[in-house]
């Protein structure tokens, strides 16, 4: 597959860019060699402030980065460069054998302007101008009311350029600190104007049902179900046949999974996500990529961490040596008087759902609901009514453990365990096992368990110092992210594994990655808010009895 690139490299442009920043950053630097300070007026014409340098080199670098990443606001700036150099030859304030290669740099970048289709967003417009009026207004009040300087002497120092503050009339700290402003205000509107677009708002209700019939095509994964999630918003293939669920944060829009819909359509819906992070400004990421879907993300990087967990119904047996655990576990919760049952979710009666509710509190011990790639939202609902619910209940009738499952076209897939704490041992096992059990009966072919990360590591019998370490953490800080022992607990049902991929666009992009993806799975969700009508009703039709 082959997705759109604008026309031609952009790196020459930021790395001469880069270049001039550094030798703008000349004079703030002490006890550099001549030649270097020779070098640096070549650059600058004149003698610079240490002060004066240090903005306009942070301008310049930001400007660099921002043509790296095509931003179209970079590309003004380019432009805004050149003109001003123009000028300096012009009025002659700068050396004249400047001007044809200030002419040739004018032309050549004009005329790559389609190679930055990034604009800036209108808030960040908006937000720029706001910003801009609000520094120039409060630099001349500032003149006016500390320094004592009348609005005649601004205006003309104004028009003078920004060097010749230091002509005002006032307290000599007064030009010091209108250019820490001036020199302020010009890095933070360049910041605004280079910022990708802000985050979007989900989708909303039409888009939802368009997603949730997606979700009921035959063929889906078992992690399609997740692009339900009331938080995401949608991209869509031009013949609407797949779609992506994603979320921005940080400037980077990740996808929870591969494209969900028909196959056919999942390269065209994959090339419409990067083309919307192209213009948008986002880093494309997708957290739970699918191996067979990695080559449909072209050029990008990925990296596996770990396997989705997962039985097939048909080959599931509990007798046999290995699954003596699990179920002994399961004649452990027959032997205490549990009983269970499997409910549509849309059918659980309102006074289940309130004790069901009061599970699942107990159980996160008042924490907040969490997830992404591998979670629904909307916990008990009713909101998406494709999902089932195994309840257990204790002798005495009360319920004491849930389970809740999403159905797509391959199978059903696990979102949300719950036990109340003192409950029977094993009844999240005896759960399980009668999922699979209503699966086989459906004639569903895969039940999807949990997410075992870097399960290689955990599995290894030997270890490298590094990964002997990495392993160490992970035990270390498996009372707060539960990585190893939800292995373990999956690793008694002898389960089949998938691998999934973190799919990212740079490595210089992965201090922002982390910090989205660790936001994502871990960060709170919507709090759950019951629902009026469910919307997403498609998915609870997929040709099932």
């Amino acid at each position: 597959m082959e997705s759109a690139e604008p026309a031609g490299p952009v790196w020459p442009f930021a790395w001469v860019t880069a270049a001039v920043a550094g030798l703008l950053a000349v004079p703030a630097v002490p006890n550099t060699p001549g030649w270097l300070d020779r070098l640096s007026l070549l650059v600058t014409g004149r003698p610079l402030a240490p002060a004066h340098a240090v903005v306009l080199a942070l301008a310049l670098a930001l400007v660099a980065r921002g043509v790296l990443l095509r931003r179209h606001a970079a590309w003004l700036g380019l432009n805004v460069l050149v003109t001003m150099g123009l000028l300096a030859v012009v009025t002659g304030d700068d050396a004249l054998w400047r001007l044809p290669l200030l002419i040739a740099a004018f032309g050549v970048v004009w005329l790559r302007r389609a190679a930055f289709p990034v604009r800036p967003h209108h808030e960040r417009v908006r937000t720029a101008l706001r910003t801009g009026a609000i520094l120039v207004i409060g630099a001349v009040l500032g003149s006016i009311v500390l320094g004592g300087v009348s609005i005649r002497s601004v205006g003309h120092d104004v028009a003078a350029g920004l060097g010749s503050f230091g002509s005002l009339d006032g307290p000599g700290w007064l030009p010091t600190v209108l250019g820490l402003v001036g020199g302020a205000g010009l890095l933070v509107l360049l910041v605004t104007l280079l910022a990708p677009d802000p985050a979007p708002p989900p989708g909303d209700e039409d888009e939802r049902r368009r997603v949730a019939g997606l979700v009921a095509h035959p063929a889906s994964d078992t992690l399609a179900p997740f692009a339900l999630r009331r938080d995401k918003s949608y991209v869509f293939s031009p013949d609407g046949g797949a779609a992506i669920g994603y979320r921005v944060l940080f400037g980077v829009a990740v996808a929870g999974g591969d494209p969900v819909g028909d196959p056919r359509s999942h390269d065209r819906a994959v090339t419409a996500f990067l083309d919307l992070c192209r213009r948008t400004g986002w880093r494309p990421a997708v957290l739970g990529a699918s191996a067979g879907l990695l080559p449909a993300w072209g050029g990008l990087r990925s990296f596996g961490f770990g396997d989705e967990v997962y039985v097939e119904p048909a080959e599931f047996d509990l007798s046999g040596r290995q699954m003596r655990n699990v179920r002994q576990a399961v004649k452990r919760t027959r032997n205490a008087g549990v009983t269970s049952e499997i409910v549509p979710e849309r059918e659980l009666p309102p006074d289940l759902r309130e004790k069901l509710l009061e599970v699942a509190a107990r159980s996160l011990g008042g924490a907040a609901e969490r997830g992404f790639s591998m979670n629904l939202d909307e916990l008990l609902t009713g909101y998406h009514p494709g999902s089932l619910v195994a309840v257990a209940y204790d002798a005495g009738g009360a319920p004491i453990a849930f389970q809740r499952y999403a159905m797509a076209g391959e199978g059903i897939s696990l979102d949300a365990m719950r036990r109340a704490p003192g409950g029977p041992n094993g009844v999240n096992e005896r759960l399980i096992v009668e999922m699979i059990e209503y699966a086989r009966t459906t004639s569903a072919g895969v039940v999807s368990l949990n997410f075992a990360a870097f399960r290689e590591l955990l599995d290894s019998a030997e270890r490298r110092p590094l990964e002997r370490a990495g392993y160490r953490a992970l035990h270390l800080l498996d009372p707060l992210i539960a990585v190893e022992s939800l292995y373990l607990f999956d690793k008694k049902f002898r389960p089949a594994y998938r691998p999934r991929s973190v799919v990212f666009r740079s490595w210089f992009d992965i201090a922002w990655l982390a910090a989205a993806l660790l936001t994502l799975e871990f960060g709170r969700t919507r709090a759950p808010v019951a629902a009026e009508e469910a919307v997403t009703e498609p998915a609870g039709h997929l040709g099932r009895p």
